[in-house]
């Protein structure tokens, strides 16, 4: 063993050298805690602590064990793949610990404990099947995860470091700005991206431009926009965000929103008001324009969007009183909008109809069941604006910082809970309460321990970082 080597040696914890000292003598009779997954590489040193006090070292292939604590040396990392296909990159100078771990259906649960350094996570079938069973606990907050591809640091003077390294290096591409987010919720709904990915949505979580929103059975939820718009949507409705820029450098400001199915109740914001053309709904049926707006909107029968698949309403009888599978309906509480279809304003407190003949007309009266929307009526709703898009800066503070490469998680702190979405980040300190940041520390985003869906062994610069030769996991830790 060499100078190198046994100095790592020395680093480690009292607690695990003392127990590597006495695992010889030491035959627990309880039985053998359930495996959860394995090795997939170690860089340097990583060890391995049961409750009971037995250590062992980790090289590739060996067990991860329900209930080890695993730590890895100043300069190593270990690359952990769990029995669920979830991967973890344990960084260096770290240590956690699998406090449980299920994925037999109906029983699937993954807690475990960051209790030094950080961890670079890509969630498997356990996030996805119940991830409200999927939680990373450190001293001071909870990170619950939601099928997510994701960073936790509990940062200090080696954060600011590597931060300090990297002033100057180029960013990240840039992560398209939130378009929106959840501001009430009552029971559930879901956000798909371009790819038709899904992700459950919480209050506080982020809406991105180009994603795809649903409520579930009996779910209503409000969405405020970046430019103080709010939006009600109805159960059982599908809205997209076709594309939406708020003061983004270079761009003009727009707001286009599809209504694929259901209904929606919509007061325009700051784009409305300076442009009143550069903001539209669109429909099956017709685009509605708006001046200064708030409305109601229902959208089904032949105004649904084929994309998704519904099958086609029975023909409605000539001359009968309308119903909701009749079409596009819109009701004005506020301003002047449009169908573009005609074109054909809608009066306030008039309602409008485009029904199977694409005819644009103005109701006698308002349909009871356009007065009988499920979701709250946008300028009744009190939203806190500076709170609802803050961010700060804690300028490297110590405490634990999380940053969301995909999906999306949770994270509590005392009394504060925040949704975060692809591209954000959000840091807890001493105060106990978790923030969302902006910029995100260089130590997070210029990482360069490698992420584990995408680790193939070692390339040359990480070789150069971590100051190892090529060879088996675990040879350069002793060498006869």
């Amino acid at each position: 063993m060499n100078l190198a080597h046994l100095t790592a040696l020395l680093r480690l914890p009292r607690v695990l050298l003392l127990a590597a000292a006495f695992a010889g003598s030491v035959h627990a009779q309880a039985p053998a805690p359930a495996p959860a997954g394995q090795v997939t590489h170690v860089q340097g040193m990583a060890t391995a602590q049961q409750p009971d006090g037995s250590f062992r070292f980790l090289g590739q292939g060996d067990a991860v064990l329900e209930g080890d604590t695993l730590a890895t040396t100043e300069r190593g990392f270990a690359v952990l793949t769990f029995r669920d296909g979830s991967k973890y990159t344990l960084r260096p100078s770290s240590a956690f610990t699998v406090e449980r771990f299920a994925h037999g259906e109906g029983q699937e649960a993954a807690w475990l404990k960051l209790l030094k350094g950080g961890v670079r996570v890509v969630t498997g079938l356990v996030g996805k099947r119940n991830p409200a069973g999927v939680e990373l606990r450190t001293p001071t907050a909870t990170i619950g995860i939601r099928g997510t591809s994701f960073d936790a640091r509990l940062c200090g003077d080696d954060c600011r470091s590597e931060s300090a390294a990297t002033a100057g290096a180029a960013p990240p591409a840039p992560v398209v700005p939130v378009a929106a987010r959840v501001v009430q919720l009552n029971g559930q709904a879901s956000a798909f991206n371009r790819e038709r990915v899904s992700r459950s949505l919480a209050v506080g979580g982020s809406v991105f431009e180009g994603e795809e929103v649903r409520t579930g059975e009996g779910s209503t939820m409000v969405l405020g926009f970046r430019d103080q718009s709010v939006v009600s949507l109805n159960p059982n409705t599908v809205m997209r965000v076709t594309s939406f820029r708020f003061n983004q450098p270079g761009a003009q400001n727009e707001s286009t929103l599809g209504l694929l199915r259901g209904g929606m109740r919509a007061l325009t914001g700051l784009i409305g008001k300076q442009s009143p053309d550069a903001v539209k709904i669109k429909t099956v049926t017709s685009v509605i324009g708006i001046r200064g707006t708030g409305m109601d909107i229902l959208c089904e029968g032949p105004c649904v969007d084929p994309e998704l698949g519904l099958p086609p309403p029975p023909p409605s009888e000539p001359g009968a009183a309308p119903r909701p599978e009749h079409g596009l309906f819109m009701v004005t509480w506020e301003g002047t909008p449009y169908f573009a279809l005609g074109p054909l304003d809608v009066p306030l407190d008039r309602a409008g109809h485009i029904g199977a003949d694409n005819m644009p007309r103005i109701l006698l009266s308002v349909p009871e069941f356009m007065r009988a929307f499920a979701a709250l009526r946008p300028d009744t709703v009190a939203v806190d604006w500076p709170r609802l898009f803050a961010t700060v800066d804690p300028g490297g503070a110590d405490g634990l910082y999380v940053y969301v490469r995909d999906g999306h998680v949770y994270l509590r702190s005392g009394d504060s809970v925040i949704d975060l979405g692809p591209g954000e980040a959000a840091w807890s300190g001493k105060t106990g309460e978790a923030r969302r940041i902006d910029p995100v520390p260089g130590a997070l985003t210029l990482d360069p321990t490698p992420i584990p869906d995408n680790f193939s062994g070692l390339s040359g610069p990480l070789m150069h970082l971590f100051g190892v030769t090529v060879g088996r996991a675990g040879t350069d830790i002793c060498t006869p």
